[in-house]
């Protein structure tokens, strides 16, 4: 489902530009956990890390919950425990986490807001993604506010229909 998602919707509509090299090679790892609880999920979470951080064949990490049913809001304060951990664990310098949810909502945006969908995936996952490969990329703030700002352009363009083939749990 999340590569069927990654294929299609990240990187057949150029959400992110930087995934179709890594999807291509195989270089992104998708590890799917059963976790059902926060805490559960919290001990997941720091195995993954664990297990992701100093190898050298993965570039990015998705985790994803496809078993939880927990509310964006809940979820988004989860990922917020988990980055606590990176900065307890001293690694706030080596990895940045990204939400991704279902119900994905920007804080001062209305749900129906089309840019909430850049972060808006079939089931709740934490992208994990390794700070010195965003370095190399050189990108200004400008220039990455540019980026999200034409990503959002590009879901307003699109039809009811195709959100509806690409965005089907809204």
């Amino acid at each position: 489902m999340i590569n069927k998602w990654l294929e299609k919707t990240i990187i057949g509509l150029d959400l992110c530009p930087f995934a179709r090299k890594p999807f291509l090679e195989g270089k992104i790892l998708i590890e799917e956990l059963p976790g059902q609880e926060s805490s559960e999920a919290q001990n997941q979470f720091l195995t993954s890390l664990s297990s992701f951080q100093g190898q050298v064949h993965f570039e990015t990490v998705l985790l994803t919950y496809p078993d939880w049913k927990v509310s964006f809001q809940d979820f988004y304060e989860f990922v917020e425990d988990c980055e606590d951990h990176l900065i307890t664990l001293n690694l706030e310098d080596e990895f940045q986490l990204v939400a991704f949810h279902p119900e994905f909502c920007f804080e001062g945006l209305k749900f129906s807001n089309r840019a909430n969908l850049v972060n808006s995936s079939p089931v709740p996952l934490i992208h994990i993604l390794k700070i010195n490969d965003l370095k190399l990329l050189n990108l200004s703030q400008k220039e990455a506010e540019a980026m999200s700002f034409g990503n959002a352009k590009k879901l307003e363009e699109l039809s009811e229909e195709q959100i509806l083939n690409h965005f089907p749990w809204r």
